[in-house]
């Protein structure tokens, strides 16, 4: 499991750092923290972990969700910027 969330770390923050649109930020942003995402299917799997493992791997989950939403709010406001800054040079006379 925990190999499965450093995966969807790794692709993720990759997929995100890639996005060049607001509308593909907010598909990824689905396709991994939605109802049916992916870390979310991770997290429906954590029930069958021993008592051990259950707080280890939700604070592994919890810090995979927290950088997710971070990458994905970061990548969304230069996006903003980069509207804003296009529409302002299209605008310029």
């Amino acid at each position: 499991m925990k190999e499965q969330l450093e995966a969807i770390r790794r692709g993720a923050l990759e997929a995100i750092a890639a996005a060049q649109e607001t509308a593909g930020l907010e598909a990824l942003r689905v396709k991994y923290l939605g109802k049916k995402g992916e870390l979310t299917a991770v997290l429906k799997q954590m029930g069958g972990l021993s008592a051990e493992l259950r707080p280890v791997m939700g604070q592994l989950a919890n810090d995979v969700r927290s950088s997710l939403e971070q990458a994905i709010e970061a990548q969304s406001g230069v996006l903003s910027r980069k509207a804003l800054e296009a529409r302002l040079a299209a605008e310029a006379v």
